[in-house]
């Protein structure tokens, strides 16, 4: 597996940074409207959310309405993605209007300065598995045998207490004496079940409940993150024909980050006694700083170089120019948000294979890995 070596400088935040944190402020705003825009603008689906009132920062009701029935814009799927994601968005954090006030540009600054050195507060990250780059050589040797994994495992209570989870419920137990043996759960489990256990294990949820625009976002955002891991890991094996527990690792890796980031705005706005948190501000920092954060825990962790890359590349719009597992992760997180966004009665699932051709037009296996996202996915 590959190995980056290279760190990145850290430090305060000087008159130039400070410039840069003002810039970051106003194209935020930029995003925020335009997440705003999209989400009440007829766009390239069909919604079938019924009218709802919200509120913004010390604004007026607003009314939600449902957007009109319109046909898929298959010239533009950059135009697709920015409408899908604001629309996941818009369920885990709320439809706000974009109204600022005074301590905003402070959570943004202080966000901002977070996440640049995420690596170094544990805080915020889950623990890596020290064995973890000899388990993964391993799994993903053929010749690997059994015994030889079950050492691995052994050493890391983390994962040997998740193996033994794994192997003594209802999905992999044969019989009713208790599994005990780290040799015999990894036998029961197979090569997919450890896979699954290590990223269970590098990806969980780190973020609490919440209150106001955050109430909903740990469980909606999880939701997600699983749809598209599932999706992405599709995508990998029957479309690009590359390693699907990788390109799953990558779908929750993302969502790892997007919960990170939201928790860190969370705190900052803790910080600013009295201000009422912008869920559009908050779905800015999410479009522009989910990935990064990703993959700076990617680098922390020693994923391969691969895997940092396709983090890297989800901030391009055109696909061609993208790895093949940087294409997996995008049709992932576009494919998981017309399932949650279906799931949640915001779509009308009829719009999702259209709006999926436009996603990936290449391959006939988009209607399987659809049909596996609607049913198959627990």
């Amino acid at each position: 597996m590959d190995r980056t070596a290279e760190g990145e400088a850290m430090g305060g935040m000087g008159g130039s940074e400070m410039g840069v944190v003002a810039g970051i402020v106003l194209a935020l705003l930029a995003v925020a409207a335009g997440w705003w825009h999209l989400r009440r603008a007829p766009a390239v689906l069909r919604a079938t959310t019924a009218a709802s009132p919200v509120h913004g920062d010390d604004s007026e009701p607003v009314e939600d309405a449902a957007d009109p029935a319109v046909p898929v814009d298959a010239a533009d799927p950059a135009v697709l993605a920015r409408d899908l994601l604001g629309r996941f968005h818009a369920v885990a954090l709320g439809g706000k209007p974009v109204v600022m006030r005074p301590g905003h540009a402070e959570v943004v600054a202080g966000t901002v300065e977070v996440l640049e050195h995420i690596e170094a507060r544990p805080h915020y990250t889950p623990r890596r598995p020290n064995l973890l780059p000899q388990l993964m050589r391993k799994v993903n040797d053929p010749d690997a045998s059994g015994k030889a994994i079950a050492a691995i495992i052994a050493r890391d209570p983390a994962l040997a207490g998740n193996l033994l989870r794994y192997a003594n419920s209802a999905l992999y137990r044969v019989q009713s004496k208790p599994v005990e043996s780290i040799e015999r759960a990894v036998a029961l489990v197979g090569t997919d079940g450890i896979r699954q256990i290590i990223a269970a294990v590098l990806v969980q949820p780190v973020m609490g409940a919440g209150g106001g625009v955050f109430a909903r976002f740990a469980p909606v955002t999880w939701e997600h993150t699983l749809l598209s891991a599932a999706a992405a890991a599709d995508h990998a094996k029957l479309v690009e024909r590359d390693d699907a527990f990788a390109a799953q690792l990558l779908g929750l890796l993302h969502g790892l980050g997007a919960t990170i980031v939201t928790r860190v705005v969370r705190d900052q706005y803790a910080r600013q006694r009295g201000l009422v948190a912008n869920a559009s501000l908050a779905a800015g920092l999410l479009d522009q700083r989910a990935a990064p954060t990703a993959c700076r825990l990617a680098r922390k962790w020693e994923l391969s170089g691969r895997i940092i890359q396709a983090l890297d590349e989800q901030a391009l719009e055109d696909a061609a120019a993208m790895s093949a597992l940087g294409r997996s992760l995008r049709f992932g997180r576009l494919a998981g948000s017309l399932a949650l966004l279906s799931r949640q009665g915001r779509l009308d699932p009829s719009c999702a294979l259209p709006a999926l051709a436009v996603v990936e037009p290449r391959s006939a296996s988009t209607p399987a890995i659809w049909e596996r996202l609607r049913h198959g996915v627990d």
